[in-house]
């Protein structure tokens, strides 16, 4: 049975009724981050996805550039985690386990409505998509942060405006001198370019040349690692945040027993304690609905070979074949397993040189049918967990005691100005919220769920993962500011070459110094 899995983190939803109140509790938090993640949502991709994706760069980049002009930012996922300082753990060495294994991170996940002033294109098709997944329509329409986007010289009204303080927090998270990290983030890139920085470059070459002098501290792209480091069998997003938890969940339970005779080596893994919501003054805090994930099919069938693959249903999440991130995960570590079994059948029977390599093709995983029907059995009848008493070791998303988050969120906001008094009052008011966390279900919420916040979280949970497996230094060495190209055999390269120059919407920036520290 693979491990079980973890509520839907709890976050923030920051709208236009209180920006202004929570963006000092922003910068605060930005200033101890050991990354940050970050994803956008679109009111759509266009009608030619061939044009996003033309062969010739310039040509490619001019189109995104006109679908980011022509379209909106729906919502801006936020994801800052903070390590543990007194979390140090030490490679292994010669087989052993290192002495802590364990990197614990804080999250605090932040999920802006944002609401474009201009005229914009909504295809009917993302739309829907968003409101299947979580997107509350009227929401984003009464309460969406006001933009306007472009350059702030014309368009920002002011640093007390909400348009001036997404600029300022996007400022903010460019000057941290820490990885920002993204999943497949080139549209991404060019989106929140667009919305909260300044215009678009005219040229591919200005646009990459602005973003090495924008995030001194690289960008990362968790598909890139991935795909061209890691060599995963598959890399779409809730793939790999799937993947990872399990296999962090074993580390943790391994950790655990490691004084039990035979215990096997523990690998580097990470913890994630998912704090809770910021406190706001009573007529700011906003009653959030309870999202609950569908229950799955006590029947279903063997899954989706599309979606195993590349993360998408031809037929929409309706083929009738099951999307269960487990059952594909068990079946693939069934027929790894299985093909070892015979390799030590063989190496007994026969004197003949074997090969080496474990490794998995995709057609053994799929064609693996025995083990997917049992996989997809165990996963149907696994018992339903009761969401509310996870427990502090367990991976994903640990939980703190309410005592202790009242007293984390009271000294952020003594940092920020804030009273003890007034931050107490705010504290026992968020408390009485109700949390996301609570929803009940006993399916991973990652193939059932879709929005800013959660995707920005899932690609700082993979990226923390990434630096376990490969170590800082390497990752550093070998990903950063190379972000993922689809259907390139090569990443965007995030350098300034000798022969281009900065766009002039960012000598401007750059002209009217960067955001100071308070």
């Amino acid at each position: 049975m693979p491990p079980k899995t973890v509520p839907l983190p709890t976050y923030n939803q920051v709208t236009k009724h209180n920006l202004a109140a929570i963006q000092p509790m922003i910068v605060q938090l930005l200033k101890h981050a050991s990354f940050i993640a970050l994803d956008a949502e679109f009111t759509g991709l266009g009608s030619n996805l061939g044009a996003t994706r033309a062969n010739d760069m310039q040509e490619r980049y001019q189109n995104l550039s006109n679908l980011a002009k022509s379209h909106a930012l729906v919502a801006f996922g936020l994801s800052i985690f903070i390590l543990d300082s007194s979390s140090a753990p030490e490679k292994a060495q010669d087989g052993d386990s290192p002495q802590n294994p364990e990197n614990a991170y804080k999250v605090h996940n932040f999920n802006f409505s944002m609401l474009f002033e201009k005229d914009y294109m909504v295809s009917p098709r993302s739309m829907l998509f968003l409101a299947e997944n979580g997107l509350d329509l009227n929401q984003w329409i009464l309460e969406g942060i006001p933009y306007t986007g472009g350059c702030r010289l014309n368009n920002e009204g002011g640093r007390g405006n909400p348009n001036g303080i997404m600029r300022s927090i996007f400022k903010r998270i460019m000057n941290q001198h820490v990885p920002v990290v993204v999943h497949n983030g080139f549209l991404d890139l060019i989106f929140l370019y667009h919305s909260f920085y300044a215009d678009l470059p005219p040229n591919l070459a200005m646009f990459v040349a602005d973003l090495s002098d924008m995030f001194p501290g690289g960008l990362y792209d968790t598909k890139y690692v991935s795909d061209y480091i890691t060599r995963e069998q598959s890399s779409f997003l809730a793939y790999l945040f799937r993947k990872y938890e399990r296999q962090d969940a074993r580390s943790n339970s391994q950790y655990k027993s490691k004084d039990t005779p035979g215990a096997k080596p523990v690998k580097l893994f990470s913890t994630f304690d998912v704090q809770g919501r910021l406190p706001l003054p009573p007529q700011l805090a906003r009653q959030e609905p309870t999202r609950t994930v569908p229950a799955k099919n006590a029947n279903q069938p063997v899954f989706c070979e599309d979606y195993a693959y590349h993360g998408v249903c031809k037929k929409n999440m309706k083929c009738g074949k099951s999307h269960d991130l487990d059952v594909i995960l068990d079946a693939e570590e069934a027929a790894l397993e299985a093909k070892k079994n015979k390799r030590r059948k063989t190496k007994a029977t026969t004197n003949d040189q074997v090969t080496s390599d474990n490794s998995t093709s995709q057609d053994d995983v799929f064609m693996f049918t025995a083990s997917q029907n049992e996989a997809s059995e165990t996963s149907a009848n696994r018992p339903k967990e009761d969401t509310e008493n996870t427990t502090s070791g367990a991976p994903g998303v640990d939980r703190d005691s309410t005592s202790e988050k009242t007293d984390a969120s009271t000294d952020i906001l003594s940092k920020s100005g804030t009273t003890k008094a007034k931050a107490q009052i705010f504290a026992d008011e968020t408390l009485k919220q109700p949390s996301l966390s609570s929803s009940s279900s006993d399916s991973a919420p990652a193939e059932n769920f879709h929005s800013a916040y959660f995707d920005a979280f899932m690609t700082g949970t993979i990226f923390a993962h990434q630096l376990n497996e490969h170590d800082a230094t390497e990752v550093e060495k070998s990903a950063k500011n190379k972000i993922y190209l689809i259907g390139k055999s090569f990443p965007l390269k995030i350098e300034k070459s000798a022969f281009s120059k900065f766009s002039p919407g960012h000598d401007r920036q750059r002209q009217g110094a960067r955001v100071p520290e308070k």
